[in-house]
């Protein structure tokens, strides 16, 4: 009697296509950043912060070259996790996803935020309620959470419409602003020092999180060899462009002691240099720009720790697989659930005390993954000769180190008080780290 074949588990499937990678990076890279940042800068730098956006966009040109590179010959589920341990082992590999993981679910939480604050400025009603910020908030990332569950198709061509709808219109009002500039705006160009340009480079980090995204979900990508490069370095060209039209507008087109004093200055540029209407179409890119980012990173965060979990380096159910939808549903709704969670700080914080406390949190812990992935790069380049022919030899020689020296220059700028809580964040896994290694004996 001839035994039946066990049946194969659930796989995920492959329904990313090149242009949903694109809109993957650049929704999440142009997400909230862009239309706080300026404010930021110019309180912390003044117009020398330009100087910073363009110093990051260099190095993280370095940076999307590296993923670009690792996310082509590297082509499985968990991003920055798959290089770090192939590269290091499991223990540099669990650093990796841990701190990655973590990066993305709290970074959730701020990103639901800075959706609630751009709306509290359109309604009275949901300003002057904390229990209706935190259903709104509730509401977008299980809402979201599902469209993920529902199958990746459904999510890309969300994140292809979003970005469509708010990126276009940013960068034409960005350009007709741009008419306006007046080079008096740009003096004193360094009102606080030159030393500021490191805090201002690492302020324009958080702008620049996501540009790894493409390589994170590679085993559902089409075409992953082709896909995975073209979408990640054209995403980091799109979202740069975007970058730097817009701060260009801003800083020449109001003084910087008025960006620096308004928490929407890019809608205050629009509305200064084309009119009111074009003002209230900023604000409300600023919401749906916003929306893709956290559809984007719930996607992302659900797929982070997919590769640990199978290869038992972190909890198991993460790399269950949907029968049905053919996603990582288990991971996706803990995950949403994390973020869901500390959403409860709004009881206790204004919604921009919550919006500082998760993002301090989120930067660092998604800047080591970038360290580990640069040093891998530099490492597998030396040693797996059948991924990576001469040519693909030398260009690693050359851009892992300088990526990886960004990073680190960046690590620095964030300051003492985030280093530290970093560190925390990947001493605290430790335990976990053990358990998973010896839970088996």
């Amino acid at each position: 009697m001839a035994i039946a074949p066990s049946p194969q588990p659930p796989s995920l499937v492959r329904g990313v296509t090149l242009a949903g990678a694109t809109a993957l990076v650049v929704g999440n890279m142009v997400g909230t950043s862009i239309y706080t940042l300026p404010a930021s800068l110019a309180l912390r730098a003044g117009p020398l912060g330009l100087v910073a956006w363009v110093l990051t966009a260099a190095g993280y040109l370095f940076v999307a070259l590296v993923y670009a590179s690792l996310g082509t010959r590297y082509p499985r589920t968990g991003g920055p996790y798959v290089y770090a341990r192939e590269a290091f082992g499991e223990h540099l590999g669990f650093q990796t996803v841990w701190s990655y993981w973590f990066s993305a679910v709290i970074g959730n939480a701020a990103i639901a935020t800075g959706v609630v604050a751009y709306a509290v400025g359109l309604s009275p009603r949901l300003a002057a309620s904390v229990p209706l910020q935190f259903a709104l908030a509730q509401g977008l990332l299980w809402g979201l959470c599902a469209v993920n569950v529902r199958g990746v198709v459904g999510t890309t061509r969300l994140q292809i419409a979003v970005v469509v709808l708010t990126v276009v219109p940013l960068l034409v009002l960005s350009l007709l602003a741009l008419l306006a500039f007046d080079p008096a705006n740009l003096h004193p160009f360094a009102p606080h020092g030159l030393g500021k340009i490191a805090v201002g480079t690492a302020l324009v980090v958080w702008a620049y999180s996501g540009v790894e995204s493409a390589t994170v979900p590679a085993e559902e990508v089409r075409g992953p060899e082709r896909t995975i490069r073209l979408g990640t370095l054209l995403g980091y060209a799109l979202g740069t462009g975007v970058f730097l039209v817009t701060a260009l507008a801003v800083a020449g087109g109001l003084p910087n002691e008025v960006v620096a004093s308004s928490p929407r200055p890019i809608a205050l540029l629009v509305e200064h240099t084309v009119g009111p209407t074009a003002a209230w179409i900023v604000s409300l890119c600023a919401i749906l720009a916003a929306v893709g980012t956290l559809n984007g990173w719930i996607l992302m965060a659900g797929r982070i720790p997919l590769s640990a979990a199978r290869e038992g380096l972190f909890f198991r159910s993460f790399g269950a697989v949907h029968p049905r939808y053919g996603t990582p549903h288990r991971s996706l709704i803990i995950g949403t659930a994390i973020a869901s969670g500390m959403c409860l700080l709004y009881f206790s914080r204004s919604l921009l005390e919550v919006f500082d406390f998760i993002a301090l949190l989120a930067v660092l812990t998604t800047l080591l993954p970038h360290l580990y992935a640069a040093a891998a790069e530099l490492l597998l380049s030396r040693r797996d000769h059948e991924r990576y022919p001469p040519a693909a030899r030398r260009r690693a020689h050359l851009t892992a180190p300088l990526a990886f020296a960004f990073v680190l220059y960046t690590i620095y700028g964030v300051g003492a008080e985030v280093v530290l809580w970093g560190f925390l964040v990947v001493l605290a896994g430790t335990p976990l780290y053990i358990w998973f290694q010896t839970r088996a004996s």
